[in-house]
């Protein structure tokens, strides 16, 4: 009998002190708090895993008449333009580097995505205020790396140019 009442006891006698009642509460308002938690953090992982975005389909292009932008008249020009559709609602770099040839490449810096700087002449380079790096006003490659981490040359996308027409063909 002494077996069978023991277990009893102790239960009624860690519940019955202040101690131990303060302690079963803290422990069911931790489990509570954990429970609800998880649950909030669990809803933030999953959307952020949703992409809401729709991306350009790979090959879709976009024609710009060239003879309409007259920072790109003469070779060495570059302009900054919204091109609907086109990297994903940023701008990209459209630079004239001879007379037939066009490089096209993205405002986002590579190394933590904050929109880059048009340069502040003809030539100059193309520095990204965020972390000072610098890119080529030509063809967005890498001159120098922002002050932490590491940036890669700025992402280009294929173009053609025709003479005849003045129509630069950009393809996603």
């Amino acid at each position: 009998m002494v077996e069978d009442s023991s277990p009893i006891t102790i239960v009624s006698t860690l519940m019955s002190t202040p101690s131990s009642r303060r302690h079963f509460l803290r422990s069911a308002a931790a489990s509570i708090g954990l429970a609800i938690s998880a649950a909030s953090v669990a809803t933030l992982v999953a959307g952020c895993e949703t992409d809401e975005s729709n991306p350009t389909p790979s090959g879709t292009t976009f024609t710009l008449d060239v003879a309409s932008v007259p920072e790109l008249a003469a070779v060495g020009g570059i302009s900054l333009r919204l091109i609907t559709g086109l990297n994903d609602g940023t701008p990209v770099f459209i630079s004239r580097i001879a007379q037939n040839t066009f490089v096209v490449f993205s405002s986002a810096c590579s190394h933590a995505g904050c929109e880059v700087n048009p340069p502040a002449a003809a030539g100059a380079d193309i520095i990204c205020s965020c972390h000072g790096a610098q890119f080529a006003s030509t063809d967005g490659a890498v001159k120098r790396q922002p002050n932490s981490g590491s940036a890669t040359d700025l992402k280009r996308f294929p173009s053609a140019f025709n003479s005849t027409t003045n129509i630069l063909t950009i393809t996603a």
